[in-house]
């Protein structure tokens, strides 16, 4: 995990103590996980994208074509800043027709994991976001060619780069760490693989998983999914029951977890390269230096977030005490401290909501 990301999960885990909800959402959802048997109602309409595979795969001919042109285009960013403008917006229109074809083929692919059709046309989209990747390298480092003072006029003096500014300035800000054109390419040909860690998480933790059942106080046999298990933690007064599904959900990934070490092992080590490949001093450098992020402000968020749990614990403290507990765990974070409890019918929310 990024180390923004970990602070921001920190944040996170403390709303949901502090917050913890007793409404829930319930649906007159169908007895099924075959999509072929759900109502259309109740999925995703991937018309609103695309209206089938075959206008696709036209698209993604017309895209592979666009890119062509896009490589004819290394060599003229100095001519002046028409040709910078004529690459943006060709680049613009790439990225709108990318960010179609892979959210189609990646909602497709999401909507059955174990699906290997869906698996096959969303591998190959990552594969043409690879040579998206390896037909655009070059652009930074031609860019960077350009002095500053020469860019700088060309943004002052014309308005339809306008919108392009920040990133170029961006660009500028962090030249010393954007490589020669020839090094650029040769790490974007690792896009593919630097994606792996991701795939092979997601594999193993929707395709290949097999979650547990629970036999609840109540009598209820319920399936401890992510979805069930904290379903159950925000609405159930019985400890024993939070502890049973909480613990049943996380066996699962335990019984893996050798290999959930050494996919975080290879999370870490793709970082690691990236940071030195760029020259950076450190992972966190590197992570920061995207958002232009001092290390010392990082720093001291995370210190002042260490010294500030006191809080948290006098909080996590009155639960204990509202609840009646002798013992307090994490999955009693979620317990509803009153009887009450409000839930909505699925498909009264959408109105609710629009209301």
């Amino acid at each position: 995990m990024k180390p923004a990301y970990q602070l921001l999960a920190i944040i996170t885990v403390v709303l949901l103590f502090v917050l913890t909800s007793v409404t829930t959402f319930v649906s007159a959802k169908p007895n099924t996980l075959v999509r072929d048997e759900i109502p259309d109602e109740y999925k995703w309409d991937f018309t609103d994208i695309y209206p089938d595979w075959e206008t696709w795969s036209a698209e993604m001919a017309t895209m592979e074509k666009m890119m062509d042109e896009y490589a004819a285009l290394q060599g003229t960013l100095s001519k002046g800043p028409e040709s910078l403008l004529k690459a943006y917006l060709l680049g613009d229109e790439l990225g709108k027709i990318l960010d179609k074809v892979w959210s189609y083929a990646s909602l497709q692919s999401d909507t059955d994991t174990r699906d290997n059709d869906l698996a096959a046309k969303y591998q190959q989209i990552r594969i043409v976001y690879s040579k998206f990747n390896i037909a655009t390298s070059w652009f930074g480092p031609e860019m960077l060619k350009i002095p500053w003072e020469t860019m700088k006029s060309w943004l002052d003096e014309n308005e339809k780069l306008a919108p392009y500014r920040f990133g170029i300035e961006k660009l500028y800000r962090t030249q010393a760490h954007v490589l020669g054109e020839e090094e650029e390419q040769l790490l974007s040909y690792f896009g593919p693989f630097n994606g792996t860690p991701r795939s092979i998480y997601q594999a193993i933790s929707t395709a290949d998983i097999e979650y547990k059942d629970v036999v609840l106080s109540t009598g209820d046999t319920v399936k401890a999914t992510e979805t069930q298990t904290f379903a159950t933690l925000r609405t159930s007064h019985v400890q024993e029951d939070r502890a049973k599904i909480f613990e049943a959900l996380y066996d699962v990934f335990n019984g893996n977890i050798n290999t959930y070490a050494a996919i975080y092992n290879g999370v870490l080590q793709r970082d690691w390269a990236r940071a030195q490949a760029r020259n950076y001093g450190s992972c966190l450098e590197a992570t920061l230096d995207g958002s232009n992020i001092p290390l010392a402000v990082y720093e001291s968020l995370l210190a002042s977030v260490k010294a500030g749990t006191e809080p948290i614990k006098r909080y996590m403290k009155l639960r204990k005490e509202v609840l009646g507990l002798d013992s307090y765990h994490l999955y009693d974070g979620f317990a509803p401290l009153v009887d009450y409890e409000q839930a909505y019918d699925y498909n009264d929310i959408t109105k609710l909501i629009t209301e």
